[in-house]
């Protein structure tokens, strides 16, 4: 086990997360690709390439106390070159996962990835989200919507409103400062069948600034 994926087993660890050699092992394959493709594409910023265990895999991986462990339904909109969504898929395999991306060389590596880590059932989807809801198309067939800082939590409640079936949830990963987003989404939960919205802090020494992940419900 080279060094990189032994720091990733034991932070997960720290987080509560048992990941087992085959997990590893993927995980491991899905950083040597993101590195590669990334050297000829821009999938993932240079500054966040050098920290990949950190800022991508053990990041998604903070979500993972908050997905059922039963088999779910998950779409992640927005999801660049697979986060948080394939690292969720790694560690719990039942999840049947949908990726929402629009750009194409990114779509490209989605496929690439999935088919090379064979992750099944796992599905990309090429469009942008305003595409979707305008065609009516995956309407109310999904458990839980995760976004990871791609959209604004005023942009995800119509988001979750569509895609969510009813007591569905979002999950958005959000930094520490978010407060003018909390207070602006507070006005619209009435009009996009909010139920609740429940934050929780996320500490650890790997992350380089406290994160948050709020949870709204449908």
């Amino acid at each position: 086990m080279n060094e990189e994926i032994l720091l990733l087993s034991q932070k997960a660890h720290q987080i509560n997360i048992e990941l087992n050699n085959q997990q590893l092992a993927l995980f491991d394959i899905y950083k040597n690709e993101l590195l590669q493709w990334n050297a000829k594409t821009n999938l993932i910023s240079e500054n966040s390439s050098r920290e990949i265990i950190t800022r991508h895999f053990l990041d998604s991986l903070s979500a993972l106390q908050f997905i059922p462990k039963y088999k779910s339904m998950i779409i992640d909109v927005g999801c660049g070159a697979g986060f948080p969504g394939i690292p969720l898929k790694i560690a719990l395999p039942h999840l049947e996962l949908y990726l929402l991306e629009a750009n194409r060389k990114k779509v490209s590596f989605l496929k690439h990835i999935l088919r090379l880590l064979n992750l099944s059932p796992t599905v990309v989807l090429h469009d942008r989200v305003e595409n979707i809801i305008k065609k009516n198309l995956w309407k109310e067939k999904f458990d839980i919507l995760i976004s990871r800082a791609t959209f604004k939590l005023s942009e995800l409640l119509p988001l979750g409103e569509h895609f969510l079936v009813p007591d569905g949830e979002i999950i958005a990963l959000k930094g520490p400062n978010i407060d003018e987003e909390i207070n602006r989404i507070s006005k619209h939960k009435n009009r996009c069948k909010i139920s609740q919205s429940i934050q929780h802090d996320i500490k650890a020494d790997f992350l380089d600034a406290p994160r948050k992940i709020i949870i709204i419900k449908k």
